[in-house]
């Protein structure tokens, strides 16, 4: 746009100066063509005024010379008059022949011309007889000439006075037109030059301008320049920051997927990327035992301090650039071998199971605090793809067998249980979404006192798609490891109030330390008995009792429980020690003697003793005893000359829907 405008401006100024020296040209050229016309105009002027001042001339002269020789009347006088006659016919014929030559257009002057040439002929004539008569000394008839010849030399005067007057009339005009037409001309070399100075004016002043602006616009742009060159040194650096910024970026990033952000150890994508590098042959899969509890106890900053504790530990137990410790998350760690070759499978399994003993005996402590952990390990060796695979199998073998550790045997059993249990996992999860979670009731029958109904407890069961009816020990496990165990529980509460409603007949189900630890359990459990109209009719049955530590919590339970008017009832009675303690200790209605104890006490001396002396505890503490796998009428008998309370077994009552029950008893 800037050069356009420039070159516009410069043909405009060019075009100017051209418009200026054009104008001054024309004008300077017709000026002076004026002026040439003018001066041959002045010039045929005088020439014609010359010509006529002569005829003018002639005539006075000729007259004068009549004059004279009307006076003298001498043949010398007379001749002076006849040449004088002929200057006259000469001037009329050379203006005849100037005015015809040089075109001499004059209104009239060519009928003043012929009259002039006819007042000559008259003129000549009377002045011939004028001279007639001087030469014969007649007077008379020269005094007839004289009037004759003063009157025509008056008419040829005036003729004359005329012809010049028009002469010099046209001629001024034409001057005039002339003089006129060349002032014109200069005013109009005048008004080019003004407008071609104005436009050469504005056209310099634009330029100017113009100039001013490009020399503004070029320092603008040198100063865009300089800060471009600025910008551009800043871009370099911000460049350099931003490299600096993705590098480190990057490096964080690959810590955030390469590492445990919690331990700092590798996980469980290094660990993918590994596999590929290095040909592992041996690996096991560490698992801290019961970590969760500990995470609920002591809350998870705790245990986030704790894993990071145990971290340490298992570093300091492998510092050995052979052995590669990783962190797969939570409280699982591993432990793989990059050269086989320098340690023997058997020398694997033995630095695991010194590792697993180290730890049981390791006392953490944080704080005022101090805690220890048991490990169990799952062992695999070989079978690359699916190693770690294998290692878990085995880790939930050991977890299964409560065994410190295990290894993947190469006759697939392990392998087959594990899709097992993954089997089972859908099937659980289909079962719950489906509402296929159902309950089971077995009689509890009273055995000293035919006047008390019979108890029924409930008892978990699973449908499958196919209809198949699946017992607890295939799938309790699988709801734990997957954390829907609080569903399961949800749903065994909801089908035994639902049958006691239905059929006002007292039922039992059964709850864990797993359901007592868990908030959200208790607080689904109080909701549901508070609204519940029939408490009486319900016992809760306290499972695992071998794991009661916290009796606090567990003393608290019952005691809410029991003021719903709910009864209490501890199982598995009689397989430990520590159950003793539990009836002196806790609120309980009920005893449920282990099936250790019952199983062969018809046959067992021992047995009956250890039953007799639990029933004699309870009688004193009001406690009813239920004696469980009553599974012959041998046992029942015995049982019931022990004075236990109420019998359950499948001699006495197989699992069934209540339905089932409910008619077998009408029937």
């Amino acid at each position: 746009m800037l050069h356009e405008y420039k070159f516009k401006l410069y043909l405009t100024l060019a075009i100017s100066f051209i418009l200026l020296f054009f104008s001054l040209f024309i004008s300077s050229k017709s000026i002076h063509a004026t002026s040439g016309m003018i001066m041959n105009v002045e010039k045929k002027q005088l020439v014609l005024l010359g010509i006529t001042s002569k005829l003018s001339h002639s005539a006075e002269k000729n007259q004068a010379e009549i004059f004279k020789a009307i006076l003298l009347n001498d043949k010398e006088s007379i001749q002076s008059v006849l040449n004088s006659f002929y200057e006259i016919n000469n001037a009329v014929n050379e203006l005849d022949t100037f005015v015809k030559y040089n075109a001499i257009e004059i209104d009239h002057i060519n009928e003043v011309l012929t009259l002039i040439k006819k007042r000559i002929i008259g003129y000549q004539l009377v002045q011939n007889s004028l001279i007639d008569a001087l030469k014969k000394g007649d007077k008379e008839d020269t005094n007839d000439a004289i009037i004759g010849f003063n009157a025509t030399n008056a008419q040829l005067t005036h003729d004359i006075g005329t012809l010049v007057e028009l002469v010099n009339h046209d001629l001024n005009t034409h001057i005039n037109k002339m003089k006129n037409s060349n002032d014109e001309s200069k005013k109009d070399i005048i008004y080019s030059f003004l407008l071609a100075i104005i436009l050469i004016t504005f056209s310099v002043y634009k330029l100017t301008f113009l100039h001013n602006q490009a020399k503004r616009d070029l320092i603008r742009a040198e100063n865009a320049e300089e800060e471009q060159k600025k910008l551009q040194l800043q871009l370099l650096k911000y460049n350099d920051e931003l490299e600096d910024q993705i590098a480190h970026k990057t490096r964080e990033l690959h810590q955030k997927i390469y590492t445990h952000f919690l331990t700092g150890l590798p996980n469980r994508n290094q660990l993918l990327e590994d596999t590929h590098l290095y040909d592992f042959k041996q690996i096991a899969i560490l698992n801290i035992d019961k970590f969760q509890k500990f995470n609920d106890v002591y809350g998870e900053e705790m245990g986030n301090v704790a894993l990071v504790l145990c971290a340490r530990f298992l570093q300091e137990k492998l510092e050995d650039e052979n052995i590669l410790l990783y962190h797969l998350g939570g409280d699982e760690f591993v432990i793989v071998v990059k050269n086989s070759s320098e340690l023997y499978d058997a020398h694997f399994v033995k630095k695991i199971d010194s590792i697993l003993k180290d730890f049981a005996h390791e006392t953490f402590v944080y704080d005022d605090k101090k805690f220890t952990f048991n490990i169990s390990a799952g062992l695999a060796f070989g079978g690359k793809e699916k190693m770690l695979a294998y290692a878990d199998m085995a880790l939930k073998d050991a977890k299964k067998r409560n065994k410190k550790l295990s290894i993947f045997s190469d006759n697939k059993e392990l392998e087959r249980l594990h899709q097992e249990d993954i089997e089972c996992q859908k099937s659980l999860m289909a079962a719950l979404e489906n509402n296929q979670i159902l309950s089971y009731f077995q009689p509890i029958i009273p055995i000293q006192d035919p006047t008390k109904p019979v108890k029924y407890e409930s008892l978990v069961r699973m449908q499958k798609e196919d209809g198949k009816i699946v017992p607890p020990f295939n799938f309790i496990n699988v709801a734990k490891a997957n954390r829907v165990y609080d569903k399961l529980t949800a749903r065994v509460v909801d089908n035994t109030l639902s049958t006691i409603e239905r059929y006002q007949i007292p039922c039992s189900l059964n709850l864990s330390m797993v359901d007592i630890e868990d908030d959200n359990t208790l607080s689904m459990l109080y909701k549901r008995f508070a609204k519940f109209e029939y408490q009486e009719l319900l016992t809760i049955e306290l499972l695992e009792t071998e794991e009661f530590k916290e009796y606090a919590k567990v003393y608290d339970f019952c005691l809410k429980v029991r003021s719903y008017g709910i009864k209490i009832a501890l199982d598995d009675f009689g397989a430990g020690y520590s159950n003793f303690s539990h009836i002196l200790n806790l609120p309980v209605d009920f005893i449920k003697i282990d099936s250790s104890l019952i199983s062969n006490i018809d046959r067992d001396q021992n047995s009956k003793i250890m039953v007799e002396t639990i029933v004699g505890l309870a009688k004193k503490l009001h406690v009813e005893t239920i004696a469980e796998y009553v599974s012959s009428k041998d046992i029942l008998e015995t049982i019931r000359d022990l004075n236990v309370d109420y019998a359950q077994g499948f001699y006495t009552g197989k699992p069934e829907p209540i339905e089932t029950h409910i008619h077998n008893r009408l029937a």
